[in-house]
């Protein structure tokens, strides 16, 4: 903070303002601690989300509101900025390599973000553990769809059952690439997980918020094959226990 106050000559306040809002709208998460890393976080550390995937999210926006050249040399960018972020943010965007852990504080959009980018990168199955109050509403599903859309293998389960009919609609949809889970009203927590391949998992937990603000989430998030191994048996466990969407209907059918 003390670097940006210098190079741009505005005041702590401010700043402050901003990286707040960056935080609340997913572009970047709160580094809290890290363990068992060679990586040096430093202090007020924050992870940001890739460029590649802001620009996938906002492009057809942009495109009406700035000039072709303008939105042209911005893509012409893109590398650039593409290969900047891996070089300061490793390959799953958080850092570190194949050992160790961080433990962040980011928004759902983050963490979303930050698994679209993976995805795009590598084929990997996706497997998570989502609440569903919010998940099946925009923007959350719209990226959701995107993971679908490149042929990536998902398995959601869901705590909750109350958007089990938009649920059933995209297992309709997507067939063979998602598979969907779910617990009774009565069992759903806030725990919230997400093992992609053997690549990357995050351990996490949702933060109850006021009414009205937006929630945020604390978890893990390991690339040790050991961790995301056992994280994978555990999501298994739940799977098991878990209920299946129910058949479809003649009306469906």
């Amino acid at each position: 903070m003390k670097t940006a106050e210098e190079l741009t000559n505005i005041t702590r306040r401010p700043l402050e303002t901003g990286r707040n809002s960056l935080l609340r709208y997913g572009l970047i998460a709160e580094v809290l601690f890290s363990a068992h890393s060679e990586e040096d976080f430093g202090r007020e550390s924050y992870l940001p989300v890739h460029p590649k995937v802001i620009w996938e999210d906002i492009k057809d926006d942009l495109k009406t509101v700035i000039a072709p050249d303008t939105f042209s040399a911005m893509y012409n960018r893109l590398n650039e900025y593409s290969t900047s972020y891996s070089e300061h943010f490793k390959t799953y965007g958080i850092k570190i390599k194949r050992d160790g852990n961080v433990t962040l504080r980011y928004s759902g959009k983050w963490i979303l973000y930050n698994i679209l980018n993976n995805c795009l990168e590598k084929k990997n199955n996706l497997r998570m553990q989502i609440g569903g109050e919010r998940f099946f509403d925009e923007p959350f599903v719209r990226y959701f769809k995107k993971f679908l859309a490149l042929n990536t293998k998902v398995e959601l389960l869901i705590d909750s059952e109350t958007n089990i009919d938009i649920a059933k609609q995209l297992k309709n949809a997507y067939g063979d690439n998602l598979d969907i889970r779910y617990f009774s009203e009565n069992t759903s927590g806030t725990m919230r997980n997400y093992v992609y391949g053997k690549e990357l998992a995050v351990n996490g937990i949702k933060i109850l918020a006021e009414e009205g603000c937006e929630p945020c989430y604390v978890g893990t998030a390991y690339v040790n094959l050991d961790d995301i191994e056992l994280l994978n048996g555990k999501f298994e466990n739940l799977w098991n226990l878990a209920k299946k969407l129910p058949e479809k209907t003649e009306k469906e059918k």
